[in-house]
């Protein structure tokens, strides 16, 4: 099993993956949070458009074409929220992955100062 590197604070970190080995900083990671939620909002102003500009092709239609295209373009509209679903999924989970990081470092860092600070008072320590 291949490790992830993660850096915070100029620290890194080791996270457990598989695949190769991976170097992010908490920055990059918050980085590409900041990304995902900018392709959703493009995606979300284009879904707009586009249903903006079908409702006036379709008021030129009548009969059949226009159930057809109505049928079409709902499907179409729900697999977009699925994509707009996932891609917040996934914004979330990353969004986690660097809060969890973080609050990962922060306990170890607290664990080495407890234990710096009882440095000499174990019965070990001073022999």
């Amino acid at each position: 099993m291949a490790s992830v590197y993660v850096t915070v604070e100029g620290r890194r970190g080791t996270m457990s993956g598989s695949g190769k080995d991976l170097n992010v900083t908490s920055g990059e990671i918050t980085g590409l949070s900041k990304q995902i939620d900018k392709f959703q909002s493009e995606l979300s102003s284009r879904i707009t458009s586009l249903n903006s500009v079908v409702d006036q092709i379709q008021a030129g239609w009548k009969g059949a074409a226009s159930q057809e295209y109505d049928r079409v373009q709902k499907d179409l509209n729900l697999r977009l929220r699925n994509v707009q679903r996932d891609l917040e999924n996934l914004q979330n989970l990353v969004k986690m992955s660097a809060d969890g990081f973080d609050a990962q470092e922060t306990e170890r860092i607290q664990t080495f100062r407890k234990a710096e600070a009882s440095q000499g008072s174990s019965a070990i320590l001073s022999i």
